[in-house]
């Protein structure tokens, strides 16, 4: 198991669990279908997309590395009395196909977080169901991408400690404010996110992270048989701090 992400999230999650209608409002714009079978949450994290998974869906199952994560995923399905989700404390890297069959897998910024993000893909798709669909959210590579990783780097090797962890959020919070003013923007903060440090820390402090291309993600889903496009190229503010989501459906 990959101790190290679990530590982590074991501490960020509980802490900052996202806004329930501004994620929804997200996913009900990002999501085709309205109706499912059975669906996956990758990585569910907080669990308010499972909760809104279940919504949709006959059932869910929860997935996470995190037992504190899933713990308070369980908070979130009793808070909204939803009683069609099972969790399960796994690694995605070494997910139990048996729990597939799925007729949709939500994996939203999760599977680049993983020391072995390929595997973690392989696995989703192996529990697609032919004519299933995953919606899978990844960095995106640019040319910064390097820079990012060194201040990451940076943060996880000398400003770890919950002091300095508070520093490097007000630094760059300040830095935010600043630039959104110059460029007459609101605050750069993710409607469902409820602070900029949070953003923060999940940006720099991980203990792993990917950036891809678009085009190698789709080449990948369309190598393993699924029909795979881009959905959404440009999540963040930022074009250099970015996240794109591809839409793959599994061929019958």
């Amino acid at each position: 198991m990959d101790l190290a992400t679990k530590e982590f999230y074991d501490d960020f999650w509980p802490r900052f669990v996202p806004i329930y209608d501004e994620t929804k409002k997200y996913m009900l714009e990002t999501l085709t279908e309205r109706q499912i079978g059975r669906a996956l949450d990758a990585g569910c994290g907080h669990g308010i997309c499972s909760v809104i998974l279940s919504e949709m869906a006959e059932q869910v199952v929860s997935v996470d590395v995190s037992s504190d994560s899933l713990a308070t995923a369980r908070q979130q399905a009793q808070r909204f009395g939803r009683d069609n989700i099972e969790f399960h404390h796994q690694d995605l890297q070494e997910l139990d196909t048996n729990l597939g069959p799925f007729d949709l897998v939500w994996c939203w910024g999760v599977a680049m977080m993983a020391p072995d993000p390929m595997k973690v893909m392989r696995n989703l798709m192996a529990v697609t169901k032919p004519g299933g669909t995953v919606y899978l959210g990844l960095y995106l590579k640019t040319w910064l991408s390097p820079v990012h990783e060194g201040v990451r780097h940076f943060c996880r090797a000398y400003m770890d400690t919950p002091a300095r962890r508070k520093l490097v959020g007000g630094f760059f919070t300040g830095l935010t404010k600043v630039a959104c003013a110059l460029k007459g923007q609101e605050i750069n903060r993710r409607a469902d996110n409820v602070s900029i440090q949070a953003q923060v820390e999940d940006w720099y402090y991980p203990p792993y992270k990917t950036f891809y291309s678009i085009e190698e993600i789709v080449a990948l889903f369309e190598r393993n048989g699924f029909k795979a496009e881009c959905i959404q190229d440009r999540l963040g503010r930022m074009k250099s701090a970015t996240i794109f989501v591809i839409r793959a459906t599994k061929n019958a």
